[in-house]
């Protein structure tokens, strides 16, 4: 399954978005309170709409009164906050095998009325399973941006379960890692006591291999009673001793690939590789160097090729490694699609999206912006960071040399009175610097030279 489009109204921050996704990667940017991570929350909401009357804990919510886009509004001194009616989420999808797309609607108080086509997939799919067969069951995953730290340890898996068992808070935001070591563990003393290769075990080492660079090896060591993972320079680490950056990125690979070897087992070794599905990742360069940052889309899609990844980030080294229409800048909404005509304000139900919608459609990032670019070409066109190959300190102190050299000139010609408010203005331009001694002191020079040297106290007055 794949997202191909969605569509939210009075949701949050969006009086009206619709944002169109690439069937591998959408990278999403923009600067902070753009909207990024509600996107996530959004697509989350909709596709915890495939388990409606499942007895599964996918850690998934629906849309409450707090989700109301709020409006402002003053009266006589007083600022009232109004919830915005015609609160909804609109998605589309495409599946397996399936010619047209499918599309569901989730308003606020609803109980999926309009999402009847989408739920019944879902229990299609787990019927079968109940009677013992072995459909494709998609992956369908949201991982936060506190991943390393949000933990669920609620654990009970010593025993097997259901197969269904591996869409556990699969929509939670909050790392699941505790399940994976359980099952890592168990399946570990089950190869040993059988003496027969589990694929499934394989599957998660070879997406690690492939996405964890300098990985040898991922096991998990009963001497030691944890993962350990063998990297090329330092040896065999424990998953807890890892860093940040590296404990993120093996939690994240490991809980994908033993959630696709866990709902396909028909696949085998090549579960990873076959499985389908949608996964959601905020801020995906999370305490990556930027050497493995410039890695990391590359390697997911190698590890994942049939997954769409929708992931958020700041990073210019990952916008870099993207390939073109993947990248969404959020800070940019086109008013109308390129030969439609502005449409006028959308009603109040999603009944009316086709005709009466705005296309407030999420820009995306032309290829010759990022493709082929330089970290610093990137950060100016498409980050919108105006001259990255200098520190903002180093900025400051350039404007305000530049401008006290014209309030220098402008006093050569001035009377009295204006040069006092010169000299005023000269103080204030070069205090914030007093600390670089070099440079202060050039400016002083240069203010005497001017006939503009600082007076007594109370002089100017």
């Amino acid at each position: 399954m794949q997202i191909k489009q969605i569509e939210m109204s009075n949701f949050r921050k969006y009086e009206s978005a619709r944002i169109q996704f690439h069937p591998q990667f959408t990278l999403l940017i923009g600067n902070n309170a753009s909207g990024k991570t509600t996107i996530l929350d959004a697509l989350a909401m909709l596709l915890s709409t495939y388990f409606q009357g499942a007895q599964v804990v996918t850690g998934g919510t629906t849309l409450r009164k707090s989700d109301a886009r709020y409006i402002v509004i003053e009266k006589e001194g007083q600022v009232f906050l109004e919830p915005a009616h015609g609160v909804w989420l609109k998605a589309s999808a495409v599946f397996p095998d399936e010619d047209h797309a499918v599309e569901w609607i989730r308003e606020l108080g609803d109980r999926g009325g309009k999402a009847k086509d989408f739920i019944a997939k879902g229990a299609e799919v787990r019927e079968r399973v109940a009677k013992g067969l072995s459909p494709e069951l998609p992956l369908l995953c949201y991982y936060g941006a506190g991943r390393l730290w949000e933990l669920h340890r609620d654990v009970k898996t010593e025993r097997p379960g259901s197969q269904l068992d591996a869409y556990r808070y699969c929509l939670d935001p909050k790392s699941d890692q505790y399940v994976l070591l359980k099952w890592f563990k168990r399946l570990t003393l089950s190869e040993l006591q059988r003496k027969t290769e589990i694929p499934a075990l394989q599957v998660v080492r070879d997406a690690i291999l492939t996405c964890i660079p300098g990985a040898k090896n991922f096991i998990f060591d009963i001497n030691e009673g944890a993962l350990v993972i063998e990297l090329e320079r330092e040896g065999i680490v424990r998953f807890g001793d890892l860093s940040d950056g590296f404990r993120n990125m093996v939690a994240m690979v490991a809980d994908i690939a033993h959630r696709c070897a866990k709902l396909n087992p028909q696949f085998g070794g090549a579960a990873a590789k076959r499985t389908k599905g949608t996964i959601l990742i905020d801020e995906i360069d999370l305490h990556l160097h930027p050497k493995w940052q410039r890695r990391v889309i590359p390697d997911l899609k190698s590890a994942f090729p049939n997954i769409q990844f929708i992931a958020t980030t700041h990073s210019p080294f990952i916008i870099q490694s993207a390939h073109a229409v993947e990248v969404i800048d959020l800070d940019n909404f086109m008013t109308s699609l390129p030969g439609e005509e502005n449409i006028a304000k959308q009603e109040s139900t999603a009944e009316h999206v086709s005709s009466a919608q705005q296309n407030n459609m999420a820009a995306v990032v032309p290829e010759t912006m990022y493709a082929d670019k330089s970290i610093e070409d990137i950060v100016e066109a498409v980050m919108d960071v105006p001259v990255p190959q200098r520190s903002h300190r180093y900025q400051e102190m350039f404007d305000a040399a530049k401008e006290y050299f014209l309030l220098l000139e402008e006093g050569k010609q001035a009377s009295n009175e204006e040069k006092n408010t010169i000299k005023r203005r000269l103080d204030a331009l070069s205090a914030p610097f007093s600390e670089n001694v070099a440079y202060h002191a050039f400016l002083e020079m240069e203010r005497v030279y001017a006939g503009l040297k600082r007076s007594p106290e109370g002089d100017d007055e």
